[in-house]
């Protein structure tokens, strides 16, 4: 059985609140880098919350992503359901820190194909600081916007 752990965290200068709203924005991550689209294919509840799922298109594969816990404005947890040859649960934590906020994104994955989970989480792992810097940067500008507002 193979094995992969990644394990991100980005600080924010925003609340959390605010940022936790920009996270479960699904549509929005088809401007994250590495993805072309994301659009939501089931809402949940609230919308964009608990059973929702969204098809991410990225390097040319859909995965579908479920969300199975959502817990505003601290936490969300969410699952490949199809397009990827693992079993992938991402957590979602988000803590106040200061004015702003501290997101760590935990993804564990297992497959029975070990060489197929580690080449998996090794690109997740290189990938994912550049889209956390644009997150990062556009959450904070807008974050910017509302307060001179």
């Amino acid at each position: 059985m193979g094995k992969a752990h990644v394990l991100k965290t980005i600080d924010i200068e925003a609340p959390i609140e605010f940022v936790f709203e920009r996270l479960v924005d699904h549509e929005a991550m088809s401007d994250w880098p590495g993805i072309s689209s994301c659009r939501l294919t089931r809402e949940g509840d609230p919308r964009n919350g608990l059973g929702a799922v969204r098809a991410v298109k990225m390097r040319g594969l859909t995965l579908l992503e479920e969300i199975v816990h959502y817990e505003p404005p601290v936490r969300y947890d969410y699952t490949i359901t199809k397009g990827l040859p693992v079993d992938h649960l991402g957590t979602v934590t988000l803590e106040p820190i200061g004015a702003g906020t501290r997101i760590t994104w935990n993804i564990n994955m297992t497959s029975g194909w070990p060489l197929v989970c580690g080449v998996v989480g090794h690109t997740i792992d290189r990938g994912f600081p550049e889209a956390l810097e644009y997150f990062k940067r556009e959450t904070e500008a807008a974050a910017n916007q509302v307060n001179a507002a």
